[in-house]
């Protein structure tokens, strides 16, 4: 999407604030400035500027008028649409491959999805190191999703992918929800090889939920107030 709408600079600023952002190089409560960057890299404020407006379209950022911009700290609300999101594309990715399992593209998928899994037993059985495994918990989604082969699709979980990798790392590192997220990954990749499209969906909307209020401590220790002990 970025690369289509963009011209050469406004790409350049975008995806050197990107990665710098996805790398953790930039940090909470930290004031950036858009000259500062446009100086760094050898270009006009103006690109920087255009690349900074749709970070913040992509709730990367937020905009501090007149000063620049810093990190956007996750909310509740951030929280419950990247999981509606996720459970509305991948659902539908699953059970679009389950109702098509006997096809060789979905015989790819499955193979894919099952190399992924391995690593991430892998990475389980020998490491438990969090940020390698939520790489690879990212890769397995993403697997699934590019199988879809809907350009839009991909995009929208792309554009995303910084808010799910913040989650899982958050998740993962709690109780057993990597060996959770093990279990709840077999149980989608079982359900596409059998042909069965309903378990196949309803195991995707699981495995979403079941983190979520786990992830939604991620926004208290942020500072932000709870929702009272009677809301949903």
């Amino acid at each position: 999407m970025v690369r289509r709408e963009f011209n050469a600079l406004q790409l350049r600023a975008y995806e050197y604030i990107k990665t710098r952002i996805l790398d953790g190089t930039f940090s909470y409560n930290q004031l950036y400035s858009e000259s500062r960057i446009a100086a760094t890299i050898g270009i006009s404020r103006t690109p920087v500027r255009d690349a900074v407006h749709r970070l913040c379209q992509e709730s990367l950022i937020d905009i501090v008028p007149n000063k620049g911009f810093m990190l956007h700290k996750l909310n509740q609300q951030d929280v419950l649409e990247t999981y509606d999101i996720r459970s509305a594309i991948e659902g539908y990715c699953a059970r679009k491959a389950a109702m098509e399992h006997t096809s060789p593209a979905v015989q790819t998928l499955i193979k894919n999805m099952q190399a992924s899994l391995d690593l991430q037993r892998h990475i389980f059985d020998n490491q438990k190191d969090v940020l390698s495994f939520a790489e690879e918990d990212q890769n397995y989604h993403r697997i699934l999703v590019v199988y879809s082969g809907n350009s839009a699709f991909i995009d929208l979980f792309d554009q995303y992918m910084y808010r799910i990798k913040k989650l899982a790392c958050y998740s993962l590192s709690k109780g057993d929800r990597m060996l959770e997220t093990l279990k709840e990954h077999r149980h989608i990749l079982d359900a596409i090889a059998a042909g069965n499209a309903q378990e196949a969906y309803d195991a995707v909307l699981f495995h979403m939920d079941a983190p979520y209020g786990v992830n939604l401590e991620i926004v208290y220790a942020d500072g932000q107030t709870p929702p009272a002990a009677d809301q949903n």
